[in-house]
């Protein structure tokens, strides 16, 4: 039995969350190379001298908020945030450059209630939506999947450029699947495969990938491994899911496996710059970084939060 250390900082949790009783998935069926679970190689990827647009999200919640009715008592919560996402582009000969970036700042209410925030000095305004679900922690989930979805317009927007777009996270909230898009996927958190298979994961070398398997009725996936892990890191290190499109037919997913497994590994991130090295790749650290100045400080969020509640009437605390 060995003993590893964790890449990632215990504050951004594990990358490898596959819980020791997991049975395994029988609902992924290898698709690639018959019912064996093979390895290509990063020379068997297919060149492409286009634009890759890597596509990412950053979200922040900055004030809860509640609505209290005296009469009845009842408290319905609110959160005040905000979400951005942007794109990198990489070209080849060209390097890397910051493309679009969009930005929303909401107040999102539970319970079905509404509430607007008045504009404050500084540029601070406030979009107000409003959701069904009255628990506590709904407002901000509310803000995650909102970022996303403004991620997969972008991501959509992107293809129509004729980038091939890699989307930080899975293709759930593209609106489209007929899209060259890859879904780029950090975080495991269950068996995919058969154990027998999932076992075999971490013998990947760097720019190695899996055989492709089928993942629901829309996608096919892959696994793939960015860099070598460092003396001290657990097998999983460095290993990300890829996710492509079904609808350009299996053919086309193969050469865009391919693509990632001889490109990503040279983005992959670096321990000195980034804590979640190697998976968060270059661009999408950088990005990261780019969108959490865009959305300005913090504490001067909070503070806009409150002078708007205040001119409301509200009482700060």
């Amino acid at each position: 039995m060995g003993i590893f250390v964790e890449d990632w900082p215990a504050t951004f949790g594990a990358p490898y969350l596959v819980p020791p009783d997991d049975p395994g998935s029988a609902t992924a069926v290898l698709i690639e190379d018959g019912a064996s679970l093979s390895v290509h190689t990063a020379e068997r990827g297919e060149r492409y001298d286009g634009a890759i647009a890597f596509v990412d999200g950053v979200r922040r919640g900055e004030a809860y908020l509640y609505q209290h009715d005296p009469a009845t008592g009842a408290i319905a919560r609110g959160v005040a945030g905000g979400h951005a996402c942007g794109a990198v582009i990489g070209r080849n000969g060209v390097g890397a450059e910051f493309d679009e970036t969009r930005i929303r700042r909401l107040v999102i209410w539970g319970s079905g209630l509404v509430g607007d925030l008045p504009a404050v000095a500084g540029g601070w305004s406030w979009q107000s939506v409003s959701i069904a679900d009255p628990s506590p922690d709904a407002p901000l989930r509310e803000l995650q999947t909102r970022m996303r979805q403004e991620e997969g317009r972008l991501a959509e927007a992107l293809c129509d450029k004729r980038c091939l777009v890699l989307i930080d996270g899975p293709l759930n909230f593209l609106r489209s699947r007929d899209l060259p898009v890859v879904g780029y996927v950090k975080t495991h958190h269950r068996a995919l495969l058969a154990l027998e298979h999932h076992a075999r994961i971490p013998q990947l070398r760097a720019g190695e990938r899996t055989s492709l398997f089928r993942l629901g009725e829309d996608r096919y996936s892959c696994y793939l491994r960015l860099a070598a892990p460092s003396p001290t890191a657990g097998p999983w290190s460095g290993i990300v899911r890829l996710e492509i499109p079904q609808s350009a037919g299996l053919g086309a997913a193969k050469k865009v496996a391919g693509l990632a497994a001889g490109r990503l590994p040279r983005f992959a991130g670096i321990p000195h710059r980034d804590i979640r090295a190697p998976q968060n790749l270059q661009p999408l650290g950088a990005l990261e970084h780019r969108l959490r100045h865009l959305l300005g400080n913090a504490g001067l969020a909070t503070r806009a939060v409150r002078e708007a509640v205040a001119r409301l009437g509200g009482r700060e605390g």
